[in-house]
């Protein structure tokens, strides 16, 4: 897995155009956090894969790599999904919010309980009977058939708290970003007495990205006015992501790590600019790609000697399921506005 690590590397550098008198204006555009996206999308393939095999020598650096990433392959998800869902509010204001919960939570639940359905299927069809509340509980992201179930619960949760947030503070943007930023902590300290760490350690980063999008102009504007604050950018990251990495045991080291990380990955694209298709084209499928991945993982386990085998096979259906369910999705998706058109 190694090799397929330094191919993801590279294929992350082809199309990449570096801005080294100016600043990347569009550092943080829907186009520029699909490729950032799918590329990460590409890593948490891989984390998953790396579950259903047994890692050899020539994997160690993967392994290495991988153990040192965690949970920070997820937090570019996060991120720019509080960004672009408060640069949403900010342009189209409280008909939005509104939708978060009458179409953007819907939807998202609606399209998760359909993959996990696929799961409940396939485990059937490998003589796997759970008890109707696991599979209850498995809608609804708590538990799990087989499947990645644990971001969809947050994500769920944090859209509630998008909407409190911004109903609340319709006119008092920074109030309904400390609101939603004080939510999440708390449903931080909740989620500690009944899950894993790895279940909520980096939703901080989904308020940080709804913050950054009410700073993210005039900040670029003053990195281009004062070059130095560029550097503070840099070295802010550099300080916390040290901080972070050597007290990640701790809950709190690790979420100093998470807003490192953060800088960092703003840092580096405010210089660098993304442009690869392939990147692009996964980055339009996280949400199947993340949600059904595990499907061919766990039909061919160990069915397949060779494990580049098993994850090229795996990966292309992956990729074929993902492109299928979206349309399947996108057809779902019509339905509600065609019934009322009836309807009237």
């Amino acid at each position: 897995m190694s090799y397929i690590l330094l191919g993801a590397a590279v294929l992350l550098l082809i199309g990449c155009r570096p801005f080294l008198r100016d600043f990347h204006d569009d550092y943080i555009s829907r186009d520029q956090t699909q490729c950032i996206n799918g590329f990460f999308v590409l890593l948490v393939f891989m984390r998953h894969f790396e579950q259903y095999i047994k890692p050899a020598e020539p994997d160690m650096l993967y392994i290495c790599f991988s153990r040192n990433m965690n949970q920070l392959i997820v937090v570019p998800f996060l991120f720019y999904s509080g960004y672009g869902i408060m640069l949403s509010v900010q342009k189209k204001g409280s008909g939005y919010v509104c939708s978060i919960m009458t179409k953007r939570f819907p939807r998202l639940l609606i399209h998760f309980m359909l993959a996990v359905t696929l799961f409940w299927i396939t485990g059937i069809c490998m003589n796997r009977f759970p008890p109707i509340e696991k599979v209850l509980l498995s809608m609804i992201g708590w538990d799990g058939l087989g499947n990645s179930n644990w971001y969809i619960f947050d994500t769920l949760i944090l859209y509630i708290f998008t909407f409190i947030g911004c109903i609340i503070f319709r006119k008092k943007p920074w109030a309904a970003v400390t609101s939603i930023l004080l939510l999440t902590i708390g449903f931080m300290v909740v989620m500690s007495m009944f899950k894993p760490r790895y279940w909520y350690n980096t939703c901080i980063a989904y308020p940080l990205g709804i913050a950054f999008a009410l700073v993210d102009k005039s900040w670029l504007a003053l990195c281009k006015k004062r070059l130095y604050m560029y550097g503070v950018l840099w070295l802010g990251a550099a300080v916390l992501l040290t901080c972070g990495y050597l007290t990640k045991k701790n809950i709190f080291g690790f979420e100093v790590l998470v807003i490192g990380f953060i800088l960092m990955m703003l840092a580096v694209t405010m210089k660098l600019k993304t442009g690869n298709p392939v990147l692009r084209f996964l980055g339009k499928y996280v949400f199947e790609i993340y949600i059904l991945q595990r499907i061919p993982m766990l039909i061919f386990k160990g069915v397949l000697p060779d494990n580049y085998l098993y994850m090229g096979i795996c990966f292309a259906i992956t990729i074929a399921a993902a492109v299928l369910f979206r349309l399947l999705t996108d057809r779902l998706d019509t339905i509600p506005s065609l019934l009322m058109k009836k309807l009237s």
